[in-house]
């Protein structure tokens, strides 16, 4: 077991060590805050992935209210890496959006869960059943998908700004 703790540490010391220094245009507090709060809330998501299926699983309110806050969470952080994302692009293109596909699959990701933190305060009516916790924690679950095929497939699979 330690060998496979100490065989990537022993790789990475045969690497050149020579750092190379970022672009001029990565090399922003902007572009820092942009990557640092779309991670942040990344992994907001993927906790409400976890959270929502054990939800589903076994259910209990206190696992509910956890999902609803990392679903919060997680909104409110993209959202201020949408934002430094944004002001970045400005002063590196000069223009805040420049309608790449990462940033079209991001704005769906963010409309998914800005539905799903407010769906949740619709109230129950007779002629439509509302908004129920177990179908909130599958949307929860279901919306790291989005988030996946928006981190991973459409950086892996479409070039733009944001292949790197």
């Amino acid at each position: 077991m330690s060998v496979l703790v100490l065989l990537p540490q022993a790789g990475a010391a045969l690497l050149d060590k020579g750092l190379i220094p970022l672009f001029p245009v990565l090399d922003t507090p902007w572009f820092a805050s942009h990557v640092g709060l779309s991670f942040l809330g990344y992994g907001f998501f993927s906790a409400g992935l976890s959270l929502g299926a054990v939800y589903l699983r076994s259910g209990g309110e206190e696992v509910y209210r956890a999902a609803g806050k990392s679903a919060l969470y997680g909104f409110t952080a993209f959202s201020g890496g949408m934002v430094c994302g944004g002001i970045w692009a400005y002063y590196a293109w000069g223009s805040y959006w420049i309608w790449t596909p990462k940033e079209i699959w991001s704005v769906i990701v963010w409309v998914y869960f800005a539905a799903l933190t407010h769906l949740k305060f619709i109230p129950e009516q007779e002629r439509w059943p509302g908004w129920t916790k177990r179908l909130e924690m599958g949307a929860a679950a279901a919306g790291y998908g989005v988030v996946l095929l928006t981190f991973l497939g459409v950086s892996l699979l479409l070039r733009s700004s944001h292949s790197f």
